[in-house]
């Protein structure tokens, strides 16, 4: 069968890819427009790909990067702590995966905040303990992003420290600052690759909240 269609997938596995297919093109034009000065580019990839009777895909393979733990197609309530965000997929040698937190800001544009760095092992993965927003955002809308991040982007959000001079709040280490970092655009060297829509529910303890209120029973 394989000589006579190329390599070509089955009937059913043909159209699984087409609807994967058509949700990373969608996804790839999402994160486009987020980013403004993207709109005419991704409006003038669309124009091409349209007539060219949807040449323009991206064909899956088993270590594309999803996230599992949330499905997108239903209204995913969250609390402000994520416990767990999993999925499935590898990364090229010597990227590594962050999460992202995505969410318009008071001025209307788009804010990309990167969470945390996501433990990989066998095709599978999964990043614990992730703040969304800050207290009293009961409603508000997040994307959270599963991004691709080559290793000179990694070693900056890794070792990236906010500089607290002046300020009577206490400095923490390497990393354990992040979450003050946003920008409006993701940086040249990370690449999205599956995202979910939440939206916060009430429960608005951030995980350390969390975590301290686990521990007072074993004190």
């Amino acid at each position: 069968m394989s000589e006579l269609t190329g390599g070509m997938p089955s009937p059913v596995g043909f159209w699984v890819y087409q609807k994967r297919s058509w949700h990373s093109l969608v996804l790839w034009f999402k994160q486009a427009y987020r980013n403004r000065r993207g709109g005419v580019i991704a409006t003038a990839a669309a124009v091409l790909a349209i007539p060219a009777g949807g040449g323009f895909l991206f064909w899956p393979h088993s270590d594309d990067i999803q996230i599992t733990s949330h499905d997108d197609s239903k209204n995913v309530v969250i609390s402000r702590c994520v416990q767990s965000l999993r999925g499935s997929g590898t990364l090229p040698k010597g990227h590594h995966l962050w999460i992202a937190v995505e969410f318009p800001s008071k001025a209307g544009d788009n804010r990309v905040v990167f969470a945390r760095e996501a433990a990989m092992r066998s095709g599978r993965w999964h990043a614990d303990q992730i703040n969304v927003g800050g207290s009293g955002h009961v409603g508000n809308t997040y994307t959270l992003t599963a991004v691709d991040v080559d290793g000179l982007t990694h070693e900056m959000l890794a070792t990236t420290v906010i500089d607290m001079y002046g300020s009577k709040a206490d400095t923490l280490s390497a990393g354990a600052d992040l979450w003050r970092l946003s920008s409006h655009s993701y940086p040249t060297g990370a690449r999205p690759r599956d995202e979910v829509t939440v939206s916060r529910g009430t429960d608005q303890r951030s995980c350390a909240e969390v975590a301290a209120g686990r521990a007072k029973p074993d004190a």
